[in-house]
Order: structure tokens, then sequence, then C-alpha cells
């Protein structure tokens, strides 16, 4: 049996992200890359397996499974609520901090999934919108956890998710001065976030109160001789890998789905071909739309598909409209450090191709 996303073989992000967390917090990191390539299923390896946790207190916010369209929504996720005198037994009994919460830990792992805050301090939050009151109480919590020995860990995963919210301003600016003030000022907590929006990244790269504060890193997709080493694992044979390789390229869930297609007895080339037609159907369904609306603006993303006709990778000089269409779309990729576009998986690279021919015929 093979999970939806099994984990494999991350020995260098691994070792890279555990030393980083053995150092005391400084930067801001940003694990960002393609859709559907690892990043939160190797963070929570990394929690579950490799982290003290005598030594570390993880705090996961998911932003990914919540609706978030303002700021009470947001803080409602951030925030786990107790009863008054929870809180207080939490203060005095930090060092049992982790076993004093059974419903606010996932046993397996146990990384807490929320903030710990009493209901009345949770409806001033609400009640006032004042984000310094928020920024103020969460310093606090990391504080007394600090005293104890224990360092700090807070991960927001999918963080673009609150990138438009506004409270007298933009909430994530305010929320980057937060993590400045956590990591290069106070070096209190570290600070993870992750994203698969590759535009979102990109608007955070070009700010300008994080330079210096900040580093990127990246989590891609499989190479090669991974990608063999895994199907491997699961007996596929050489004619099997090379076509997996070939329509899937090393896009973690593709190789699972392949491999629970084969359990299933299923032919993998047909499978894999079956992916190809689908996905290529969705792009056209998607470039049809477009040129119903914007015929202008097809025809520029056209344009820049044909870059890809004999290249997996192009770079650029500046995120175009066309090029805002496309990876809002989740057809291409920004690799921002590199100025780097990319499909999104060798099955957008081959629906794309396709397309193309059919377009010139």
């Amino acid at each position: 049996m093979v999970d939806s996303m099994e984990f494999f073989d991350r020995e260098k992000e691994i070792n890279y992200l555990v030393k980083v967390l053995s150092f005391e917090p400084n930067l801001i990191y940003f694990i960002y890359g393609p859709i559907n390539s690892g990043k939160t299923t190797l963070i929570k390896h990394i929690i579950e397996n490799k982290l003290d946790r005598d030594k570390y207190v993880v705090f996961y916010i998911n932003l990914r499974e919540h609706f978030i369209s303002k700021y009470e929504d947001f803080i409602e996720v951030l925030f786990n609520t107790y009863e008054e005198t929870f809180i207080e037994k939490l203060k005095k009994y930090l060092l049992s901090f982790i076993n004093d919460l059974p419903k606010n830990i996932d046993v397996k792992s146990t990384i807490l999934t929320g903030i710990p805050v009493p209901k009345n301090t949770l409806n001033e939050f609400l009640s006032t919108k004042n984000s310094e009151n928020v920024f103020e109480y969460l310093t606090k919590i990391f504080e007394d956890i600090k005293k104890k020995g224990k360092q700090p860990i807070l991960i927001i995963d999918e963080l673009q998710k609150i990138g438009d919210l506004k409270i007298n301003g933009f909430l994530i600016y305010e929320l980057f001065n937060f993590f400045i003030d956590l990591t290069k000022e106070k070096h209190l907590c570290h600070v993870l976030c992750l994203s698969s929006d590759s535009l979102f990244i990109e608007r955070v790269y070009n700010e300008g109160t994080l330079k210096d504060r900040c580093k990127y890193y990246l989590v891609d997709d499989f190479d090669y001789k991974t990608t063999k080493a895994f199907l491997k694992k699961h007996n596929f044979n050489d004619e099997e890998i090379d076509i997996v390789w070939h329509y899937f390229g090393g896009k973690p869930i593709k190789l699972v789905e392949a491999i629970q297609e084969k359990l299933l007895g299923e032919d993998v080339k047909e499978f894999c071909k079956k992916s190809l037609r689908v996905r290529k159907r969705q792009l056209k369904d998607l470039l049809y739309s477009l040129e119903d609306d914007n015929k202008e603006l097809f025809e520029r993303v056209i344009k820049l598909f044909e870059n890809f006709k004999n290249r997996d990778e192009i770079f650029y000089e500046k995120i175009s409209e066309e090029i805002v269409w496309t990876v809002k779309k989740n057809i291409l990729f920004v690799n921002i450090e590199e100025g780097i576009l990319k499909p999104q998986s060798k099955l957008d690279l081959l629906a794309i191709r396709e397309i193309l021919d059919e377009i010139k015929t």
C-alpha cells in the first residue's frame, strides 16, 4: 500500500532545514516550489521524525484548510481557545506544555495546530482588530517557551491566502514586520512560511522591508535518480520507469498515482497517456475561455508557450500579464531567485507542446 503522498528520500532538504532549526533564529525562511512537490510532507516529516520534542515547541498553522476572507477568519485560524484557568495553568507548567494540550496536538507529530488563548482575549482581538495586541500576545507565549529552555517554531502553510487581507493596510506587511522582530531582532522564534504560489513569492521577493532578513528555499520535484529509486521500490521495471519519467517527470503526487494504478492492475503506459489527454483537455478549456474573454492576452499566452517547444525552462526579464495568467492557472511556475519560468509539471510541458502542434495544423 502506498500513502497519498508517501515520503521518500529528501535527505538534502532534511539536512539543510534541520541545520537551520539548530541555529539561533535569525531569518524568515520562505519554502516554495511547484504545486504538489512535497513541501508540506517534507516539513511534517522533519517535525515528526527529526526534531527533539524536549527541545522544540512547534506551532503549525495550515491556512490551506480554511476559507479566509477577512481579518477575523485569520485570527480564528491562528488561535485555539481555552478557559482562562487553563491558560494560567499553562503559564505555571510550561515544561509540560505538550502533554497538557491533548486536544490541540496531533499525537503522532506533537505539532500544535493553534496558539492557545483564553476566550475573552480572543474576543478582544476580534472586536478591536488591533494586530499589535495579537503580536504582543504571541511574543509573550514564545518568550515563555524560550524561558523554559525550549525553542519555538512557527510554521504557516499557504501564507499567500492572507496576502490581500487589509486592516489599516495589508495584514501581510504587518506580519512580515512581526516575523522580522521574532527572528532578526529578538532571535526568539524560527519562522517558516510555505507557499505553492510563486507569484506571491515573487511579490515577497521584491518587498524592500525583507531585504537581508529572509531566505528562500526551493523544494522541487524529484530528479531522475530519486524518481527511479522510488519507483524501483514499488517494483516498476526499467521500461515502466522510463514511461513514467517521460510523462510525469519527478512529480511526487503523480508517481504515487502511477504506483496505485499499477497495484490495481492497470497498464502504466495507458494510465500515463490518459493523464496527458485529461491535462491537455483542461488546458484547452482554459485557453478557449481566455480567447473568448481577451483575444490579445490569449495570443500573448500562446506566444509564451512557444518558448517551450524545444526547451523545458526559460529565463524571464519581468513578470508580464501573460506570465501572471499562466501562473495563476497553475500552468507555469516562477523560480524567483534564478529568474526561471517553467511548466508546473512534465505533464503540463507535454500538454503545451501538443496544443501548439494542433494550433499549427
